[in-house]
């Protein structure tokens, strides 16, 4: 997968501009999320409300950047993230190992 280039407008904070993949992503009414691996191997959420209003978080390990999204949501993760969990944890297997409990 070819790595691009990406800038996320965010509401009142500069952009935040990054080369990665987008790993995961959810579709439906707003809020959307985005789930992104940089190209150093850090990981990016991206809670999008509109075009012009989004919120981000930056984080070394897929386990924060899903403890974030509890955070943005006020609770369990909404199925809208956990769509986009699920789409990372398909392409990436750090996210997998912190999305999936495996049980011997």
């Amino acid at each position: 997968m070819s790595e691009q280039e990406y800038s996320i407008e965010r509401d009142g904070i500069p952009n935040l501009d990054f080369t990665g993949n987008l790993i995961g992503s959810s579709g439906g009414p707003a809020p959307q999320f985005r789930i992104y691996r940089t190209k150093a191997g850090k990981y990016i959420g991206e809670m999008r409300v509109d075009a012009k209003r989004s919120n981000t978080s930056h984080v070394d390990k897929p386990s924060d950047l899903i403890a974030w999204l509890r955070t943005e949501v006020g609770g369990p993760i909404t199925p809208a993230a956990q769509d986009a969990v699920e789409e990372a944890a398909k392409s990436d297997d750090a996210f997998r190992a912190a999305w999936n409990e495996h049980v011997d």
